[in-house]
């Protein structure tokens, strides 16, 4: 008797070991076999190639996705677009793989959340090491998360149809398409898709509610920490950025065709290299990011952004339920590097992007003058006042666009609309305790409330009890929008109110949960002002 229960105790240890095959899936493009997760409580399906692209289609929309013969084994999720690591140069071309998630004995079909990974669109991935599908899956959701071209790759933007730009966006409309054809095969439902992501992710689901591409591919969208109206979302000088980028491997080339033969002749290794002696904060701080563009039209080629988000959205937008969300602290991630030097192009220069238009130098240095003051008094900007700073780059970059947008979408459409304010500080916070100089500043760092939604292979700790309250309000919160298009039905201690046209109204998540009004008035009503004025509504 001991003896057996021996033998079946060692099976079950052993099983655990190996891989368990996940049930046979036919999808468009023939059958592919999964595994079973680790606790037998969902399937995986990873490193679905949903399109291909090599050499040949650079900066081009990607190709069809593959056929094969047999079963395709997709158990294997370690896919990466060419990006630099602190471990060097990773990833290859074809890297537009997609993973699928699924709730094993939920009833179907499921509700189907897509998640668009941040990293300023130069760096990231789709798979575990940040977007660990557990926490929601468990929910009764299919998590299904994809990579997208990077850098250059992905956002060379030259006005020529041999690089019409966007083509990582044009990635991400092919993921979308991709579930709309092959999810119900999964359990998923092809009409009941919600949109989501982080950063660059978030920047990149606000580009795809605004683009006329995207019509029918999702029911509704959250945008975490992002927004196209946000000053660094749109490249404005594309061509002269493409420049800079290659003088920094000893290259004097402006000509937009010129420049399409160079970059099609550099190693992907070269262009990822080309910028990376430059921390990714001052890239979107100087505009030397390969960025989303506003592409000129070319007979036969899909755009994925005929115009300005900004104008895009007011013309025409979709009529969805959306929901909007910033940390608190976002500012925190971008103070990292600065410097002494720094600090003087700060004290001297403005902090204004591309997209706004002043008549002369003279009425941006004045306005200017009028920023600094509101965040800095009379002093200077220094390591003194870099939690000053740190304010200024969470209202400018993240704060204020996310409210703008969320303003202008309640105003404009009959869906509702949502925003929360995230200011938890808690034992998952990673961002702020593993990559800035700032672990023990209260609040929540830009990309701080990720590990409240995933798991990730980069954080093993254990999940402490208030931790764990916040993983459950969070991830039901969003799967809750995802099912429902309202976050709050019955199941958590608050009624989330949307915002009305007339009345912003957040739900500060923190310790607890509670509605208020809107956060830091003074500086969303600074930057409103300077917005309303001169926001820059058109490109050469």
């Amino acid at each position: 008797m001991k003896c057996g229960k021996r033998i079946v105790l060692f099976t079950l240890f052993a099983m655990n070991l190996v891989d368990q095959p996940a049930p046979e899936v036919t999808i468009e493009q023939g059958i592919l076999s999964g595994k079973i997760s680790a606790d037998g409580s969902f399937f995986e399906y990873v490193g679905i190639p949903y399109a291909t692209t090599n050499s040949s289609t650079r900066f081009k929309a990607p190709l069809p996705a593959p056929k094969w013969k047999g079963v395709f084994k997709a158990i294997n999720g370690f896919y990466q677009c060419p990006q630099n690591t602190p471990f060097g140069v990773v990833g290859t071309e074809d890297c537009l793989k997609i993973n699928v998630y699924v709730p094993a004995l939920a009833k179907r079909p499921l509700p189907v959340m897509a998640y668009i990974h941040g990293g300023a669109f130069i760096v990231g991935d789709g798979g575990k090491t940040i977007v660990g599908p557990d926490f929601l899956v468990k929910r009764d959701v299919i998590l299904v998360s994809f990579n997208y071209r990077l850098g250059a790759l992905g956002f060379l933007c030259l006005g020529i149809k041999e690089a019409p730009g966007n083509a990582g966006l044009k990635d991400q409309v092919a993921a979308l398409r991709w579930i709309q054809k092959n999810i119900a095969a999964f359990g998923g439902d092809p009409d009941n898709v919600t949109i989501f992501g982080t950063s660059a992710g978030g920047t990149s689901v606000s580009l795809l509610v605004a683009s006329d591409a995207t019509n029918g591919l999702f029911k509704r969208a959250i945008v975490h920490s992002g927004s196209s109206l946000a000053n660094w979302a749109i490249n404005y000088d594309p061509v002269s950025v493409a420049s800079k980028i290659v003088s920094s491997l000893g290259y004097d080339v402006k000509e937009p065709e010129k420049l399409y033969e160079l970059y099609s002749k550099l190693s992907y290794r070269d262009l990822v290299l080309a910028n990376t002696h430059i921390p990714i904060t001052h890239l979107m701080r100087y505009h030397v990011l390969q960025l989303p563009c506003v592409e000129k039209t070319f007979p036969g080629i899909e755009s994925v952004l005929s115009d300005l988000p900004y104008n895009l959205l007011t013309k025409k937008p979709k009529n969805i339920p959306l929901m909007y969300s910033s940390t608190d602290r976002e500012g925190l991630f971008f103070i990292n590097e600065e410097t002494e030097e720094t600090f003087d192009q700060s004290n001297n220069g403005t902090f204004f992007g591309q997209d706004l238009f002043f008549e002369s130098k003279n009425e941006a240095n004045e306005l200017a003058r009028k920023v600094k003051e509101f965040y800095f008094g009379l002093e200077q900007i220094s390591e003194k006042t870099i939690m000053k700073l740190s304010d200024l780059y969470t209202h400018l970059y993240f704060e204020v666009p996310a409210i703008l947008e969320a303003e202008k979408m309640a105003r404009s459409i009959d869906a509702p609309v949502y925003s929360y304010y995230f200011t938890y500080h808690g034992g998952r916070n990673f961002v702020k305790v593993a990559t800035t100089k700032y672990p023990n500043e209260i609040g929540a760092c830009h990309g701080d409330d990720l590990l409240y939604t995933f798991t990730s292979w980069i954080w093993l700790f254990r999940i402490n009890e208030k931790d764990r309250i916040m993983v459950d309000r969070l991830t039901t919160m969003l799967t809750n929008f995802a099912k429902y298009g309202n976050p709050t039905p019955n199941d958590i201690p608050v009624k989330w109110v949307p915002h009305s046209k007339n009345q912003l109204n957040f739900l500060y998540v923190g310790d607890e949960l509670k509605m208020g009004s809107t956060p830091n008035p003074d500086a969303y009503q600074l930057w409103k002002d300077i917005y309303n004025k001169y926001r820059k509504t058109t490109v050469d």
